[in-house]
């Protein structure tokens, strides 16, 4: 069974995730092409996952067999490097293989469409109802594509990077601060590499950056929990700035020099105040649901609004795009900024929050003050997820009764999961997972102890539920 989530087509190799599966992927979406009649060429990237080149191939030979050109790119790249691509040639559609920050043992297709913008939810439908029929795959040998030219290799590595550097004031060019970037074993490597190279930092370390689908082992996702090797390898190295990007390069964290790590709810926040502030830019800023309430402050104190969206990138961007927002994000990782290419993208982030570091010119720890205090935001931020043994069953119950709460909500946002507004901005945000058989949640209040209580509340609600006791 062939079922599109938030990112795409994600699912266990050799479960549903197979050859058969991506070759009705790639059928249903040249079917589509050639109904729009599209002569346009499309970018096929991968990433370093197990057989992820092949699974390429596989797409790429579909395609071709269709008669549909194919730009192939020759080695692993980040999935926002693709996206760029479509943008920058006006192109129609880029493929990548890539199942993100996922598990090892997963793969994943995401289609990304005109403008280097993720497939909106109408078109991905269409691929999946294709995909699930009885299909004839049309498939010409990769070899012989590319003597026919319907396969041409395609690398835009350089052209990706001097775009990137097109929106940075280089401040840091030469800058000589010790920064460590851990690829988490994943496809940033070379584009890093090559980063560290074009600015001339010359104490920009790298590390995690073979080859390995297993990903050393843990989650390749830049989350606190996956980064305690590296938190302390960036505090016994003496390093002022930890840089870590998933396996497919469009999340990133952060660890200090004190070895506390930040995500994008302090992230985001420090960009859009160095831009607006130190480079006098001006707009909006864009977040989704479960994103914290920091942005909101700093937009206000500016003198703009902050909007919020469903979880999901292309929310953000179509959002950003409406608003003219001069930048927006996600909790979870995704970050671009206007007229930039509208996607998550890790390596942008990365000059980004560099240019800002550097150019302020004071320890990250301190930045976080400095911006937390000009916002008056004292607040605290917990996420996590937890398991649900009936998804149907919690989402029925979930439409009428509550966790209890230490407080009444004043409003009920149903929607993306449901967000519970308390007075104050305090707020709860629960969803289940678009990839995963997770429910997560994220609390933001005024104290720890109004989070922690909060946080418990969500926990026993599900363990009622997961349990068949009654919920009152």
């Amino acid at each position: 069974m062939i079922k599109f989530g938030t990112s795409g087509f994600r699912a266990k190799i050799g479960e549903d995730f197979t050859k058969e599966n991506t070759q009705k992927i790639a059928q249903a979406l040249s079917i589509l092409i050639n109904k729009e009649k599209s002569t346009k060429p499309v970018i096929i990237g991968f990433d370093r996952r197990f057989m992820s080149d092949y699974f390429a191939k596989w797409f790429a030979e579909v395609l071709a067999g269709n008669k549909i050109h194919v730009c192939m790119c020759p080695h692993p790249i980040p999935t926002p490097q693709v996206m760029f691509g479509v943008k920058n040639l006006e192109l129609d559609y880029g493929v990548t293989i890539t199942a993100s920050h996922n598990p090892y043992v997963y793969n994943g297709i995401k289609i990304c469409v005109k403008g280097g913008s993720d497939a909106q939810n109408e078109l991905t439908s269409k691929i999946e109802k294709l995909s699930n029929k009885h299909l004839r795959i049309k498939s010409l040998d990769y070899d012989k594509a590319r003597n026919l030219n319907l396969i041409n290799e395609f690398d835009n590595t350089k052209e990706y990077l001097k775009n990137i550097e097109k929106f940075v004031s280089k401040n840091f060019k030469g800058n000589k601060t010790k920064i460590l970037f851990d690829c988490m074993y994943g496809v940033t490597a070379e584009p890093a590499k090559l980063f560290a190279k074009m600015f001339k930092l010359e104490n920009f370390d790298i590390i995690n950056d073979k080859v390995d689908p297993c990903f050393g082992n843990i989650l390749p996702c830049p989350n606190e929990s996956c980064l305690s090797e590296f938190k302390n390898q960036v505090v016994k190295g003496k390093y002022k700035i930890g840089l870590a990007c998933d396996a497919d390069g469009d999340r990133l964290g952060i660890i200090d020099e004190k070895g506390e790590y930040f995500s994008n709810n302090v992230i985001i926040p420090i960009i859009y105040y160095y831009l607006v502030k130190y480079r006098n830019m001006t707009g909006d800023v864009v977040r989704n649901m479960s994103t914290s309430h920091l942005s909101d402050m700093l937009a206000e104190k500016f003198g703009y609004k902050c909007h919020e969206t469903n979880v999901g990138f292309k929310y953000v961007s179509a959002k950003m795009k409406e608003t003219n927002a001069l930048i927006g994000g996600e909790s979870s990782g995704g970050f671009t900024a206007r007229n930039y290419t509208p996607a998550k993208d890790s390596m942008f982030e990365v000059a980004m929050f560099l240019d800002a570091v550097l150019t302020i010119n004071k320890p990250i720890s301190k930045i976080v003050e400095e911006v937390k205090d000009f916002a008056g935001y004292i607040s605290t931020y917990v996420e996590g997820n937890t398991i649900v043994n009936n998804k149907q069953k919690f989402l029925k119950i979930i439409k009428t009764k509550q966790p209890k709460f230490a407080y009444k909500p004043i409003e009920v946002k149903f929607g993306d999961g449901v967000k519970y507004i308390f007075e104050g901005g305090n707020w709860v945000h629960i969803r289940f997972s678009g990839t995963e058989n997770l429910l997560r949640y994220h609390v933001e209040f005024t104290t720890e102890i109004e989070c922690e209580r909060n946080t418990k509340a969500i926990l026993n609600f599900v363990n009622d539920i997961n349990n068949n006791k009654k919920i009152k």
